[in-house]
């Protein structure tokens, strides 16, 4: 029998550069638990795919994985001939909430189309509707790999983490109000902040409120980590801080209670599908009463029994070993 028989089926993962960053632990953790052979493509263009195609050279086996519903892919799906490769696509928060990508991707040419919340799901099938009768819609929670977060060693509650970009979306001013109101009570609480960039108006507003209420002695800008410093960052914390208007997950209030951080999570839309009713918060002053409570290593086995990278690898390697979705063409 030739090798050609007998290899094992190939997944090609389409890639965009610097949205990579989601998909690293699935190439790398997918061959062994899945049978399937895995490379990653990043492509620019139709040129990039044919490469990928011309490696999953048996349609009846091979598939496509398309990470993003976003440009170029959609325009991709609609003009590629896959000739029975099957394909599968996973969408993220901003193309079904900021852009109409999912809107205009041709759904009846996918076979698989993973979301990682039940909130992510309601959403997809609301911008397109046509979706559930050529493609199968799976809900994976993201996964993350708890023993990179080693536990605290030293706790302190007065360091108070925020992590994200400068967006809008972030709703970093509201971190500034939580912190003032902190402040009154105890004036060792200090606000650290992970990350830089994003929009403008978020950035000239957060340093405008800071310095009006006073707090610029009080903000620490750590600025943008690489992922493997993270671990050490959120461990320097003792609660995280998040004040997002919307997330499809929070990779890094997953990240701080793995860490032994305790969370307060400002109650936005699908928040309740994965943080508990006792850290989400929806003003200033039960924010601040959250973060006095604090306690050390309270989370790390939600995180650990519910959102675990081996959980999210099993769930994928399900979803390859099933059968294709025949009327996807």
């Amino acid at each position: 029998m030739d090798e050609f028989s007998t290899r094992r089926p190939r997944l090609a993962f389409l890639l965009l550069r610097g949205l990579d960053h989601f998909a690293q632990d699935l190439i790398a953790l997918l061959p062994h638990h899945s049978g399937w052979d895995v490379r990653p493509f990043h492509v620019s263009g139709p040129a990039d795919l044919e490469a990928a195609l011309a490696w999953t050279d048996r349609p009846d086996r091979d598939a496509v994985w398309f990470e993003f519903c976003w440009p170029p892919f959609p325009a991709l799906i609609a003009q590629t001939e896959f000739a029975g490769r099957r394909v599968i696509v996973r969408v993220h928060r901003i193309e079904a909430m900021e852009t109409a990508h999912v809107a205009q991707t041709p759904w009846g040419k996918v076979h698989d189309l993973i979301v990682v919340s039940s909130d992510m799901a309601r959403r997809v099938r609301h911008m397109a509707p046509a979706a559930d009768r050529s493609t199968r819609l799976h809900c994976i929670y993201n996964g993350l790999d708890a023993d990179r977060f080693a536990p605290l060693a030293d706790w302190n509650p007065f360091r108070v983490g925020w992590c994200g970009l400068m967006t809008l979306r972030k709703n970093p001013v509201l971190a500034l109000q939580v912190l003032f109101a902190l402040r009154v009570q105890d004036e060792r609480y200090h606000l650290h902040v992970c990350g830089n960039g994003g929009d403008v108006l978020a950035a000239e507003t957060f340093f405008h409120l800071a310095r009006h209420l006073d707090l610029m002695d009080a903000v620490h800008m750590d600025g943008t980590l690489p992922q493997r410093a993270m671990p050490d960052w959120h461990a320097r914390n003792g609660v995280l801080l998040h004040t997002s208007l919307h997330e499809s997950f929070g990779y890094a209030i997953a990240e701080a209670a793995a860490a032994g951080c305790d969370i307060a999570v400002l109650e936005h839309p699908g928040a309740a599908e994965f943080w508990p009713a006792a850290r989400r918060f929806g003003t200033v002053d039960e924010a601040v009463w959250l973060i006095r409570d604090a306690r050390p290593h309270r989370w790390r086995d939600h995180v650990v029994q519910n959102f675990s990278l081996a959980r999210q690898i099993a769930a994928t390697a399900a979803l390859l070993q099933a059968p294709s979705f025949a009327s996807a063409s």
